[in-house]
């Protein structure tokens, strides 16, 4: 499964976002999404030391690969003031709701509509991660599927979950650096 994983770093590209999307530094700008019972609501960002928010389809195979590891990442004690929150792109919640049955995901993927995460979030390939800390301000966007069980991935979110400050750049080359020890090509962030 890891090498599908780092063979396929990322899906054809979403779209050009109409709109201004958050940069790094930015605060997390406002944004829609729809919940398991279809109801449209502004997202509300959970308490959390470190959020990371992952947006995703189901059609996209390093998206599917990806999910794992995450919710891996989700249960890490060691990483207790991290909040994992996937954003699936995907109009049918019925399909939804049986992939994450099926693949036992459990932390929350509420569905956000492709023209908000291209305007609002910036998406222009799938899948997207932002990295916010607890303030709402966007510290790092990565473009593609990662490795989230790379120990030195997880060095670097539990020094974040600290309150470290480490600069993006550091954040995007300590990705690359995971990359590159797989041998891999790292998609651009």
């Amino acid at each position: 499964m890891l090498l599908v994983l780092l063979a396929l770093p990322a899906c054809e590209r979403a779209g050009t976002p109409t709109g201004t999307a958050a940069g790094e530094g930015q605060i997390l700008p406002a944004f829609f999404i729809r919940t398991a019972q279809d109801e449209r609501r502004a997202f509300e960002r959970p308490p959390a030391r470190l959020l990371l928010l992952n947006l995703w389809a189901i059609w996209c195979p390093p998206c599917r690969e990806e999910m794992p590891a995450l919710q891996r990442l989700a249960d890490s004690p060691a990483l207790a003031g991290l909040r994992v929150f996937g954003l699936a792109v995907e109009k049918d919640r019925f399909l939804l709701a049986e992939f994450l049955r099926k693949y036992q995901i459990r932390f929350p993927n509420p569905r956000i509509e492709k023209q908000e995460a291209e305007t609002r979030l910036g998406l222009r390939e799938y899948p997207l991660t932002l990295l916010v800390d607890a303030e709402g301000r966007i510290l790092a966007r990565l473009s593609g599927a990662w490795d989230w069980d790379d120990a030195g991935i997880r060095h670097l979110l539990q020094q974040l979950v600290q309150g470290q400050p480490v600069a993006a750049e550091a954040i995007r080359e300590a990705f690359r650096a995971s990359r590159r020890a797989a041998g891999r090509q790292a998609p651009q962030s």
